[in-house]
């Protein structure tokens, strides 16, 4: 995800997804700054001290899955897959995240 966020890339996608996230994958943490242009970073641990925009909770297979456009993100979420707290504005903007993180990601590691 890193990747995505880095360059031109990442102020493409913080025009889209102006927040911050931070991600619990199968119990690690990962925190998403794009609360603007200039500060679009990814970091591991809560970069927010809990303050995020929008907290999102999920297995490692539930991500994978939507990385590789197995399921939506709004379909893991009603179906009790995908857990979300905090403004809902940007959890429906989650697959433009996942979008430029597919891109920028060997297909190995998919």
């Amino acid at each position: 995800m890193k990747e995505a966020v880095i360059g031109d890339g990442g102020k493409a996608l913080q025009r889209k997804f102006k927040g911050t996230v931070t991600f619990t994958v199968g119990g690690k943490l990962y925190s998403l700054d794009l609360s603007s242009p200039s500060n679009c970073n990814v970091s591991e641990g809560d970069a927010f001290d809990g303050k995020a925009d929008l907290a999102i909770t999920c297995s490692e297979e539930v991500m994978g899955k939507m990385i590789r456009k197995e399921v939506q993100p709004q379909q893991a979420f009603m179906k009790g897959m995908l857990k979300i707290k905090g403004k809902m504005n940007l959890a429906m903007k989650l697959t433009a995240v996942l979008a430029a993180t597919r891109k920028k990601l060997p297909s190995s590691k998919m």
